[in-house]
Parts: structure tokens; C-alpha cells; sequence
């Protein structure tokens, strides 16, 4: 009878003593869960997964885009990278328009480039400012250069859309 009385007490203990292992262990597991390193993989799959996600979206959303953009008609006028314009002019009257404008922005004298505009006929206007006449004084630059197509025509709404597939073709103005 005290033979068994010990040998209940041994394998109370030995219980005991691995269940005690089991809890130190499961808390150990779960500090390598919270380690900044194993937070920081699971973050960047998170992200990774996140990106490819975003960009297969992207590249459903620019082909949309350029299936609208090839059924579309009309010479667009780019204005930043935030307005588009449909415009009527050919590429040679944007030319000459722009060629009659730098011939009379060369006129101007330094006080009056400071107050200059340029609107292309739009809604939107390039300024210069009180204290700086480089926006207006780029685009001269660029006419005087012959660099035409750096200032935003677009023969058709699909030569637009290649360069800026990312813009809605619904959203030219």
C-alpha cells in the first residue's frame, strides 16, 4: 500500500512537471510569434501579396483604359499630369499657335514674363510667378527647340493613352 501511495505521488509529480514543460513551451512559441523578425516576414508577405494584387488590378484597369482610348476620336491636349483636353486643332495649328505665342513672349520684357500666361485654350493655365518665370520660360525653350510633342498633343486619344495609361479616357474634358 505505500508502495502504490509513492508511486501515485511520482506520477503526479512527473504530471506535474509536463505540463509545466507544455505551458513554458507554448509560451516560448508564442514569443517567437511576437519577435519583431517573424512579425516583420509576416508583414512583408502581407505586402507582397497586397502588390500583386494591386498591380494585376492595374494592368486590368489600363487594358479597360486602352480599349476605351482605341474607340475614341479626337486630338487630346495634355495639361500636368491631372487634365487632358480634347482639342480641334491639327497638330500644325498647335505649332503655329505655339510658334505665335514664343515669337510674343520673346517681346515681353522681364516684368511682364513675371505676370505671363499660357491656357491653350483651356480651363487650365500655365503661370509664371512674381518670383520665378521658369514654367513659361520652359515652355519657350521646348518651342524654340522644336520639341512639340514634350508639350502635350496627342494626335489621337490612343497615342494619349500610351503615354498615360493610367488616365481614364472618360475623364478628358
Amino acid at each position: 500500500m505505500e508502495k502504490l501511495k509513492q508511486n501515485k505521488i511520482r506520477i503526479t509529480i512527473v504530471i506535474i512537471g509536463v505540463i509545466v514543460f507544455a505551458i513554458l513551451l507554448a509560451m516560448l512559441h508564442q514569443q517567437k510569434q511576437n519577435s519583431p523578425e517573424a512579425q516583420s516576414s509576416s508583414y512583408a508577405s502581407s505586402v507582397k501579396a497586397s502588390s500583386a494584387s494591386t498591380s494585376i488590378q492595374d494592368q486590368n484597369t489600363e487594358k479597360a483604359y486602352a480599349k476605351k482610348a482605341a474607340k475614341m476620336k479626337g486630338h487630346v491636349l495634355a495639361r500636368g499630369t491631372d487634365y487632358a483636353f480634347f482639342t480641334k486643332w491639327s497638330f500644325n495649328e498647335f505649332k503655329a499657335y505655339l510658334d505665335k505665342w514664343a515669337e510674343n513672349y520673346a517681346k515681353l520684357g522681364q516684368k511682364a514674363k513675371y505676370s505671363a500666361t499660357l491656357d491653350f485654350g483651356t480651363s487650365v493655365a500655365t503661370k509664371n510667378s512674381d518670383y520665378d518665370t521658369k514654367p513659361l520660360d520652359s515652355i519657350y525653350d521646348a518651342v524654340k527647340a522644336g520639341q512639340y510633342k514634350d508639350l502635350g498633343y496627342y494626335d489621337t486619344v490612343k497615342d494619349f493613352n500610351k503615354a498615360h495609361s493610367a488616365f481614364d479616357p472618360d475623364d478628358i474634358k
